[in-house]
């Protein structure tokens, strides 16, 4: 929401520098803060929350995941 990490964002506050004060875009952009934490609750509220499925013990997941793999690198061979 800040113009940090955004490519357009830097361009933009380099050629225009008031826009690099964090200070007055929390001061006069206090409603996109709003409207952006109210966005993220209606869609919560429409879509659910539906989270990944945690893998199983280890850095390698589930072995149906494992043999997945297999087969799709016997494909390609």
């Amino acid at each position: 929401m800040i113009w940090f990490g955004s490519s357009t964002g830097v361009a933009l506050s380099n050629k225009f520098r008031e826009a690099k004060s964090v200070v007055k875009y929390l001061r006069f952009g206090w409603h996109v803060i709003i409207a952006y934490t109210i966005g993220f609750f209606i869609l919560l509220a429409v879509l659910g929350w539906n989270p990944m499925e945690k893998r199983g013990k280890g850095a390698g997941g589930s072995s149906e995941e494992k043999t997945e793999v297999v087969s799709l690198n016997t494909l390609s061979q």
